[in-house]
């Protein structure tokens, strides 16, 4: 069945995303720019992507965290907890070089589905492009340990020894800068704002850790007091 577009809509869609207006092909523009809509939607929405990781629109703007956070438990007691481990590919650019795009594309797949089976009922948020996040939220029931990271380290080169390109030997199974946390949000008021807030502390930890200014796990508690006290002689 075909469909049409009127004027004002297809210029709203390619205001949207003006990458789609590629000189020469501005009738194709809309559809385009169309699907560069739907596939952030579904990035939002959690649909994982060729790795097999999520986008990280589904922390920050989707649901992700909406089943992990108990108003009358996280809201009072001890606060919203959660560990993440921040895991980097080192030097990609020189592996994709070297055997191809399809191969450094393989391994990043077999990065995520070496952390799964890591760390099952974590859930896995690509947070750079050769970086992701495993996050082990309270219904995972999996804690971060200061012993994680090296341990994640030696399970990830033996698990992509096997997947690695004609040609390669162990020894070209790239290094991993990993990073460790446990972030402890005392009162937040809603599940919303904790996406953009976990989203931040993985970035810093990650860049605390790649830049030497810290090393092992990194304890961080953030104070919302989003239930204020009552005046007082009330």
């Amino acid at each position: 069945m075909p469909y049409s577009l009127d004027d004002a809509t297809a210029t709203a869609l390619v205001a949207l995303h003006p990458r789609a207006a590629r000189p020469g092909h501005a009738q194709e523009a809309p559809q385009a720019a169309a699907q560069e809509l739907i596939a952030a939607e579904q990035r939002r929405r959690g649909q994982p992507d060729a790795t097999g990781a999520l986008h990280v629109l589904a922390l920050t703007q989707g649901t992700l965290l909406k089943e992990e956070f108990d108003l009358s438990t996280h809201a009072h007691h001890d606060g919203w907890r959660v560990g993440a481990l921040m895991v980097d590919v080192k030097e990609m650019i020189h592996f994709n070089a070297r055997f191809g795009f399809p191969a450094g594309d393989a391994l990043l797949k077999g990065v995520v589905a070496s952390l799964g089976a890591q760390y099952p009922g974590a859930r896995i948020v690509r947070f750079q492009p050769d970086g992701f996040a495993v996050l082990l939220l309270p219904t995972s029931q999996l804690t971060v340990r200061e012993d994680s990271a090296e341990a994640t380290r030696a399970k990830l080169a033996e698990d992509l020894r096997p997947a690695l390109p004609p040609g390669a030997s162990d020894t070209d199974v790239p290094g991993f800068t990993v990073a460790l946390l446990e972030l402890t949000v005392h009162q937040p008021s809603h599940w919303q704002v904790l996406g953009p807030l976990l989203w931040a502390e993985v970035e810093r930890a990650y860049i605390m850790e790649r830049t030497g200014r810290t090393h092992g796990l990194q304890r961080r508690r953030l104070r919302l007091d989003a239930f204020l006290p009552e005046p007082e002689g009330t």
